[in-house]
């Protein structure tokens, strides 16, 4: 805060210097002191009186006095004048101060732009503007939206052709050029970019003008330069470039007191490269049958570690660069693209290289996301996402916002929805939201398919395969992938299709691991996700999304139950049956989703976003003999369950400017979503089974589970930033939300009869956060924010109480969870340290826990007070330009209220604390090696508590990735487990504390990946 003095200094002496630089640029004194006065007025004049002002004031001065003014060029520090533009901008006179300065020449120094050109780079384009008389061109710019704006004084459009230019679509990421006249002795450039506001290079040279553009979308794709460098409160501003330098202009623009991006220090000789020359190289408990294993979790890994990468000419497309390079812009936070660091929450955001790096040999996304997230527990090693909280609570998993989690929660295959292959980037949203609706207690993970490249045609293909190395027998898998991707004129089109085969898991000791059902083993993967867009304008745009994913299982293996009885603690065990006979439809899962959304970038003013959707979802269970239980045996013996879930929604939201500067903002508009669930079993011929020697399953009937019930909800939004000078942001906002249950008279599994009905529940969400950014480098940010939850309705309808007789009368929800979440945080990103260390503290009055009552294979609802708060940490060093070393902490407490004391929450939600870390070298130019490590600590609190029935204990692994460029691809080796460490997932030592020993699975082994990507 010690430069705050300084900084609004330098900014006086910037609108100073650019105010009197013309008008005192005169042989006589007393005229620039006349035209200054003059100018002065206009500061005090609306800014539509202050056209007619300067135009006066320019016809004065030029009348009487045109042959005192000189030709003296205005050089003004582009990084002082942007800096200043922000703090004009907040206050509404941007457009008075542009004016005044076009104004203030006379017509006998204008210069004629007799051409406009765009020539490709290896970066982006580059914009020239030639003159007539060779005559450099002045420029003032300003930034808003996805807009960069310069407008160019004393000059006029003297096209051939007519005093326009307008291309659209010129190249990645940028959606159109414009060059207009702004009024008769100026010029404006106007660049909208796709996904973010282009950063561009401004280079006065002899002939004119070239601005080299650099679209967002090319900074997502690769790292990004150094964080500027600060100077201390009081040190000079760097010197002025002169003519025929680049000067750097951010998006965001910086501070007088910061060195432009690229630049390291000392601005550049007079000998600087052209645009798209690239330089220098920058820095681098029992489940009741039919339960096909609730959902499970992943490992975790430093989010935004953005390392130094390597030189532009040794960094092929897909080569893993040193730490991370952060994505800039997200979308998932606020509804709209906004940037990490504008945003008052803690964000991660895991890109498609990381995805691909971190996804273990059952293709399972959940995996690579621990291995990236904090605050997420540690992995499972399963399909499912049971026991995969987020800050201790509920995640809501989104594909393009589209939502994948739903009320019937016996799926649980959130991330089985789609291949690694199809994603551009995953973004976590960490803490309670309401942005996206219900669920979201613990925070939103927003998975984004890839977009359609700018090239006509591209392709990307992938093969690999996979093997533990403890045990082969049945072991070796393999994947294949194929992306094609292209444009051609408003068109655009993107598809993948990947098909992969996981074969059989083994532990560190070379036993099978048997749980087949929800661990992927024994797994065949298939999906197609296509995409087609077309642009109606330069601010409309049409698009169709269809992903299809279908995974089917043959195990040779079933789960040795027997281990259940013995004394002490078992591990699980496979016992080989060979290949299953199964009557009906492969045990697997399968999701189809179509999404159709509209965008337009200014609808009177506004932007809109809107999207349709439809979904259709199943899960197919393995068979499991059911007859000793107690319970469920006499109604279903040997057995499967079948879920199927459909869902039609849709999303609007609208961005409203509030000021002319468009730093005040509104997002308003409403969500809807309707989704239709059961649950049914298959029962199948018990003698026929033994008789086969538990191979062969004869279907003879089918019984309901949970029967068809409807699910919807209706949200309205309104969320509100304010950008204050790009130093303090503040947001807030409120959501509306009512949710409606319904369903038919029905007949349980045990034929008891219940009546239907209807039930209504709704709830308002508040939320408010603010982010102060000390520098350039530093911020500091907090939140309070509202989620809000429902049970599993499935949960409570498949096996009601005894006293339960209709769901008007005996459904005992009268209202949804709602979740109060606080977080502080700080974040740096300095040349070589990135960092980020947030706390955060939820409250619910009305938790949601589900408590198996004795042996009867009823879950109970309990709603009780709960209070869950932790630390989330992150760092990431560069010691070298081909170094990278990083990790993250996580540390979670959770409790609930009983009987007027807080007991622990058990393991399936609170995890151990949990550590990573990496160390990442470029040992040769195109050759990345990288080892990383989890450790997940002792857990016992809970234990003691009553509420585990075990204590949980530590383990350690260690994995190791090679990546080499080989030709015009990228080979990618990975080790898996190094040390070969035998451990027990979180998860399974949570069940074997419950004598479920027949769940207590150890982790894979040592495991080999080989995967070759070539894009062509």
């Amino acid at each position: 805060m010690g430069d705050r003095p300084e900084r609004h200094r330098t900014e006086e002496f910037a609108l100073t210097r650019l105010l009197y630089s013309q008008t005192n640029a005169t042989s006589d004194g007393r005229i620039g002191s006349n035209c200054a006065r003059q100018l002065g007025r206009i500061f005090r004049r609306s800014v539509s009186g202050a056209r007619e002002e300067q135009q006066r004031c320019h016809k004065s001065c030029c009348a009487s006095n045109a042959n005192h003014i000189s030709e003296v060029p205005l050089i003004v520090d582009l990084r002082v004048m942007n800096r200043s533009q922000k703090l004009l901008s907040s206050l509404g006179l941007a457009g008075v101060v542009s004016a005044v300065v076009a104004q203030s020449a006379c017509a006998s120094n204008i210069a004629q732009v007799t051409a406009v050109r765009l020539n490709p780079t290896s970066e982006g384009i580059e914009i020239i503007l030639d003159t007539e008389d060779g005559r450099p061109l002045q420029v003032f710019t300003t930034t808003f939206g996805e807009t960069l704006q310069i407008d160019a004084i004393t000059a006029q459009l003297r096209l051939p052709g007519g005093n326009e230019f307008r291309q659209d679509k010129p190249a990645a990421g940028i959606a159109s050029v414009t060059v207009t006249p702004l009024d008769n002795n100026s010029i404006r450039i106007r660049v909208i970019g796709e996904r973010g506001q282009p950063v561009a290079r401004v280079i006065p040279n002899a002939a004119g003008l070239i601005l080299s553009l650099k679209p967002t979308s090319e900074m997502t794709a690769r790292p990004p330069a150094p964080a500027p460098t600060t100077q201390r409160p009081g040190t000079p501003a760097a010197p002025l470039p002169s003519t025929g330098q680049q000067v750097e202009i951010p998006a965001e623009p910086l501070p007088p007191t910061a060195q432009p991006p690229g630049t390291p220090g000392a601005p550049l000789p007079p000998t600087a490269q052209p645009p798209g020359t690239p330089g220098e190289p920058l820095p681098p408990t029992a489940q009741p049958p039919g339960t096909p294993g609730e959902p499970l979790p992943p490992t975790a890994q430093p989010p935004g570690t953005p390392g130094e990468p390597l030189p532009p000419t040794a960094q092929p497309p897909g080569t893993p660069q040193v730490g991370r390079s952060p994505i800039e812009i997200v979308v998932t936070a606020t509804r709209t693209s906004q940037r990490v660091t504008n945003v008052p929450r803690s964000i991660t955001v895991v890109d498609s290289e990381e995805i691909q790096r971190d996804t273990g040999p059952s293709r399972n996304v959940g995996e690579a996301l621990a291995n990236q997230v904090p605050g997420f527990a540690p992995p499972t090693q399963t399909t499912t996402t049971y026991g995969q909280t987020l800050r201790g609570r509920d995640v809501s998993v989104l594909i393009d916002g589209v939502p994948q989690t739903t009320n019937l929660q016996s799926f649980g295959r959130e991330f089985r929805n789609i291949d690694p292959s199809a994603i551009e980037r995953v973004e976590v949203v960490r803490g309670s939201t309401a942005i996206y609706g219900a669920q979201a207690t613990g925070g939103v993970i927003n998975i984004i398919t890839r977009r359609p490249t700018e090239e006509r045609l591209t392709a990307v293909t992938e093969v690999g395969v996979s093997s533990p190395l403890t045990n082969t027998r049945d072991a070796l898998g393999f994947n294949a992938q194929q992306t094609i991707s292209g444009r051609s004129g408003n068109f655009d089109m993107t598809g993948t299709v990947s098909l992969s085969r996981s074969g059989a898991f083994y532990d560190a000791k070379g036993d099978r691991i048997p749980l087949f059902e929800i661990g992927g083993d024994s797994s065949t993967l298939f999906n197609v996700m296509g995409k087609v867009g077309v642009d109606l304008d330069t601010n409309q745009r049409l698009q169709l999304t269809v992903n299809h994913y279908r995974e089917t299982q043959d195990p040779n293996v079933i789960s040795d139950s027997s281990v259940d009885d013995q004394e002490g603690r078992q591990k699980a065990r496979a016992i080989r049956t060979g290949d299953l006979d199964i009557d009906g439809e492969t045990p697997g899962n399968k999701s189809t989703q179509l999404n159709l959304s509209y965008t337009n970038q200014n609808l009177f003013g506004s932007s809109l976003q809107s999207q349709i959707y439809y979904r259709t979802n199943s899960n197919v269970g393995v068979p499991l003999d059911y007859r000793t239980s107690e319970f469920f045996g006499p109604f279903v013996g040997v057995t499967r369950s079948r879920a199927e879930n459909e869902q039609i929604g849709g999303r609007l939201a609208i961005t409203t400017p509030l000021s002319r500067a468009e730093n005040l903002r509104l997002t308003w508009g409403s969500d809807y979503i309707t989704e239709d669930s059961r649950q049914r079993f298959d029962l199948y011929d018990p003698e026929r089974f033994d008789a086969s020697g538990r191979r062969v399953y004869r279907k003879i009937s089918e019984r309901p589970f949970v029967p068809p019930y409807t699910f919807n909800s209706l949200g309205f939004f309104g969320q509100m930033e304010w950008n204050i000078d790009d130093i303090v942001i503040l947001s807030g906002g409120i959501r509306h939300e009512r949710l409606g249950l319904n369903v038919n008279d029905y007949t349980t599994f045990n034929e008891r009869q219940i009546e239907g009905g209807d039930r209504k529940f709704n709830a308002t969400l508040f939320n408010t956060g603010a982010v102060y950014k000390i520098n350039d480098t530093f911020n500091i940010f907090g939140n309070f924010s509202q989620g809000f939850s429902v049970p599993d309705f499935g949960r409570i309808l498949r096996q009601p109480p005894e006293d339960f007789v209709g769901i008007e009368s005996s459904l005992e929800v009268t209202q949804p969870q709602k979740v109060n979440s606080y977080e502080i945080g700080i974040r740096g990103g300095w040349q070589s340290v990135q960092m980020s260390l947030a706390a955060f503290y939820n409250t619910s009055d009305l938790g949601v826990r589900f408590e198996p009552v004795g042996n009867t294979g009823r879950l109970e609802l309990q709603r009780a007070p709960e209070r869950i708060y932790g630390l989330e940490g992150t760092v990431d060093w560069q010691p070298g330009r081909t170094w990278s070393i990083g990790g993250t902490a996580t540390y979670i407490q959770g409790k609930y209220e009983e009987e007027n004391r807080y007991i622990a929450l058990d393991s399936s939600r609170i995890p151990p604390l949990k550590l990573t870390a990496y160390v990442q070298n470029e040992t040769l130019p195109g050759w990345n090696n990288r080892l990383q490590l989890l450790y997940s600590g002792n857990r016992d609190q809970a234990f003691k508590d009553g509420s585990d029935g075990g204590p949980i204990s530590s383990y350690l692994t260690l994995d190791y990735v090679s990546a080499v460029k080989i030709g015009s691809g990228l080979l990618q080796v990975k080790v898996e487990n190094l040390l070969n460490n035998q451990y027990f997932p979180v998860i399974s030592q949570y069940s074997a504390g419950f004598g479920l020993d027949s769940s207590n699975y150890a982790g894979r082994g040592l495991t080999l990946s080989v995967n070759y990507r070539l894009n062509w």
